[in-house]
């Protein structure tokens, strides 16, 4: 019985939730930087991953401490009219050694294609967390 129900969940059931996530460092702390370089990241996310915006399901956001100027996540409401979104900001545990001033995202959105595998995006100083 179970996996008939199982199979019945798969062939009714055609929304998948994945998760794609990006990284970028801005050159200063300020509220132009933080703008411009938010944007990008999440604007090539979006692009790249062929995610349509009301397919969002929310956004986390979080910034290393020396980035105090400007919440990334309202680029994403004001900017990117992302309004109905969930999204939520923290900031990163200051490590010995790690990446300053570093903007990260975890964007977790539905999909009815469970075949592509979300493209990830690391632009600026960020790239060396990756590559």
């Amino acid at each position: 019985m179970r996996k008939i129900i199982s199979i019945l969940n798969s062939i009714f059931n055609k929304e998948t939730v994945l998760s794609t996530r990006g990284a970028t460092t801005v050159i200063k702390d300020s509220k132009n930087d933080i703008e411009i370089k938010t944007a990008r990241l999440l604007t090539e996310l979006i692009t790249i991953n062929n995610i349509n915006k009301n397919d969002i399901l929310f956004i986390v956001f979080s910034t290393t401490e020396d980035l105090k100027s400007y919440y990334p996540a309202t680029v994403a409401r004001m900017k990117l009219g992302l309004s109905t979104t969930a999204l939520f900001s923290t900031t990163e545990p200051a490590i010995k050694g790690s990446l300053k001033k570093c903007i990260r995202i975890l964007l977790t959105y539905k999909t009815t294609s469970s075949k592509n595998k979300p493209q990830y995006i690391y632009q600026e100083e960020a790239k060396k967390l990756r590559f």
